[in-house]
C-alpha cells in the first residue's frame, strides 16, 4: 500500500479518537442539567407563614410530566392533608390547591416528578404556619367524587396527577420510594448499558453492510479476494444483527417493568391499568412504543436480508431509524425546555453517528477481519488493508456527525461548568474521561506502530488487537454513560 494511503488510514484512527472525546466532553453539560430538580416553591422551604396557604406551587428545572408528578402535604402529625387535582402552570410549575383544614405547626411537602425522560426525582421540604395565622382551620367545600367507568369512586385525598379519574395515573397517597429496580439502581444501569450496546450493534450492522461493504465492492475489481467475501459477510452481518435486535426486544420488556417499578413501586409494578396509562399518556411511553416498532421492523428486515433480499435491508434501516429516536423520546432530549424538536432530531442523529462508527468497527473486527484471515496467505494482508480503507472514511463521517450534534447539544444546555467537579455527576464524568484517555492512547499506537505494518499479515493482526482494545474501551464508556444519565446533579431540595 502507498505510504500516503497508510498515513491517511492511521491519521483517521487518531482523528476518530479525538472527535469522540470532544463529543463526549461536549455532551456532559447537556445530560448534567437534564434531571428535574425543585427550583423554587410557594410556600418556600423553611418559610414561616402568617397566612395559611391555599395552594402549593412547585417550580422545577424541567417541564414535569403530569402523569408522573405527585404531591403530598403532611400535617404536624404526619397525616395527609386533602389536596385538589394537580395541574401544570407555565410549563415548569405544578400546582395543587389545599382543600383540607390547616392548623398551626410545621408541615411537610413530599413530591415526586419526572420529565419526559421518565426518570423520577423525589424530595421533600417543610414550612411552618404560625399560631394565629389567617385562614387556620378552614376547609374548602367538599368536591364531589368522580365515578369511573368501572364503578369505582375516585376521591381527592391528595393530588393524583390528573383531574379526571380515568386519566389518574397513580394514587399519590402511596408514593413509591424508588428503591430496588428503579431508574438509578444498578440493575437498571446494566439494562441501559445492554440497550446501548445492542442499539449500536444494530446501527453498526447497517452501516457495515450498506456503507462499508458497498464501498469495498465499488473499489475492488470483480476477481479480487475481497469481493469474494461480500456474500458471506452480508449474510453473517444480518444474522448477528438479528440477535442484537432480539436482545433489544427483550430489553424493551424489562425497561417497561423497570419504569413501572420506579414510578409505581413494587406492589403496583405489574398493574396493567397503570402500565397502560403510563405508555399511552406520556412521552416516555411513546418513546417505548417507538422502540417496540423499531424492534419489530429490524427483526423482520434482518430475517428477510439473510435470504439475500435488498428489501430486507431497507426494512431493517427503517427499524434502525425508529430505534435511534426512541432514546430521544424516552430520554433527556424530550425534556429540553427549548428547541425540543430540534434537540430530538439531533439526538437521533448523534446515535446514528455513534452507531455508524463504533458499531461498524465491531463488524469490521468481529466479522470482516476473521473472514479475511482465513483466506489464502497471499491475500490476507491485502484484503484486511482494503477493508480498513473502506471503513476509515465512513467512520470519519459518522464520527463527525456525532461530534457536530454533540457540540450543538452542549451549546444548547451548558449552564454551569462548576457542576463538573461539585456533583456526583461530575465525578462520574472524570472516570469516563479517564477511560477515554485509553482510547486516545490506542489511536496514537495505531498511528506510530501499526501504520508501517498494514498490508501484511503481521499488520493485520496488530490492528485487530489494537482495534479490539478500542472497542472494549468503548463498551466501558457506554457503561459509564448508562450510569451517568441517571446520576442527578443535585441531591438536595431547596
Amino acid at each position: 500500500m502507498p505510504p500516503n494511503r497508510l498515513g491517511f488510514v492511521q491519521v483517521s484512527v487518531v482523528l476518530r479518537a479525538l472527535v469522540v472525546m470532544l463529543t463526549l466532553v461536549a455532551l456532559v453539560p447537556a445530560i448534567a442539567i437534564a434531571h428535574g430538580a425543585l427550583k423554587r416553591s410557594s410556600p418556600a422551604s423553611g418559610a414561616h407563614l402568617s397566612v395559611a396557604p391555599r395552594e402549593l406551587r412547585l417550580t422545577f428545572t424541567e417541564a414535569p410530566e403530569l402523569a408522573f408528578t405527585r404531591i403530598r402535604l403532611l400535617d404536624p402529625d404526619s397525616a395527609d392533608v386533602a389536596l385538589g387535582p394537580l395541574s401544570i402552570d407555565s410549563i415548569l410549575t405544578a400546582v395543587a390547591s389545599v382543600r383540607g383544614a390547616l392548623a398551626a405547626g410545621t408541615y411537610t411537602v413530599v413530591w415526586q416528578v419526572a420529565g419526559a425522560d421518565g426518570h423520577p426525582v423525589r424530595g421533600r421540604f417543610r414550612f411552618t404556619i404560625a399560631p394565629g395565622a389567617t385562614g387556620l382551620m378552614v376547609a374548602a367545600a367538599p368536591v364531589p367524587a368522580v365515578v369511573q367507568t368501572d364503578g369505582e369512586v375516585a376521591g381527592n385525598v391528595s393530588a393524583p396527577g390528573q383531574s379526571a379519574a380515568p386519566a389518574a395515573h397513580h394514587d399519590a397517597a402511596s408514593m413509591p420510594d424508588g428503591d430496588g429496580f428503579g431508574a438509578e439502581s444498578l440493575p437498571y444501569v446494566v439494562l441501559r448499558w445492554l440497550q446501548f450496546m445492542a442499539l449500536l450493534t444494530v446501527i453498526g450492522a447497517l452501516a457495515f453492510r450498506l456503507v462499508v461493504l458497498r464501498l469495498l465492492d465499488r473499489r475492488e475489481p470483480p476477481e479480487s479476494a475481497a469481493r469474494s467475501l461480500l456474500p458471506t459477510l452480508s449474510e453473517r452481518t444480518a444474522t448477528f444483527a438479528l440477535g442484537a435486535a432480539a436482545v433489544l426486544g427483550g430489553i424493551a420488556l424489562l425497561r417497561l417493568y423497570a419504569q413501572s417499578y420506579a414510578m409505581h413501586g413494587e406492589s403496583d409494578a405489574l398493574n396493567g391499568g397503570l402500565i397502560a396509562s403510563m405508555v399511552s399518556t406520556t412521552v416516555w411511553g411513546w418513546g417505548w412504543i417507538l422502540q417496540v416498532i423499531g424492534v419489530a421492523l429490524a427483526i423482520t428486515g434482518f430475517v428477510v436480508a439473510r435470504r439475500g433480499s435488498g428489501t430486507g435491508w431497507a426494512i431493517a434501516t427503517a427499524g434502525a431509524i425508529a430505534l435511534s429516536y426512541s432514546p430521544a423520546l424516552s430520554g433527556h432530549a424530550a425534556s429540553s425546555p427549548r428547541l425540543t424538536g430540534l434537540v430530538i432530531l439531533t439526538d437521533g442523529l448523534h446515535i446514528i453517528g455513534a452507531g455508524g462508527w463504533l458499531g461498524s468497527l465491531l463488524f469490521v473486527i468481529g466479522l470482516g477481519l476473521p473472514a479475511a484471515l482465513v483466506l489464502a496467505e497471499r491475500d490476507r494482508g491485502a484484503v484486511v488493508a482494503s477493508l480498513v480503507n473502506a471503513f476509515s472514511p465512513t467512520a470519519i463521517i459518522f464520527a463527525a456527525l456525532a461530534a457536530a450534534t454533540g457540540i450543538f447539544a452542549a451549546w444548547l444546555h451548558l449552564e454551569s461548568v462548576a457542576a463538573l467537579w461539585q456533583t456526583p455527576y461530575g465525578r462520574m464524568l472524570m472516570r469516563k474521561l479517564a477511560v477515554l484517555s485509553i482510547v486516545i492512547g490506542t489511536g496514537a499506537y495505531n498511528y506510530l506502530r501499526v501504520r508501517p505494518a498494514l498490508g501484511d499479515i503481521a499488520g493485520a493482526r496488530r490492528i485487530r488487537r489494537s482495534a479490539t482494545v478500542e472497542l472494549v474501551m468503548g463498551a466501558v464508556v457506554l457503561a459509564l454513560t448508562a450510569a451517568l444519565v441517571a446520576t442527578p446533579t443535585s441531591i438536595d431540595s431547596p
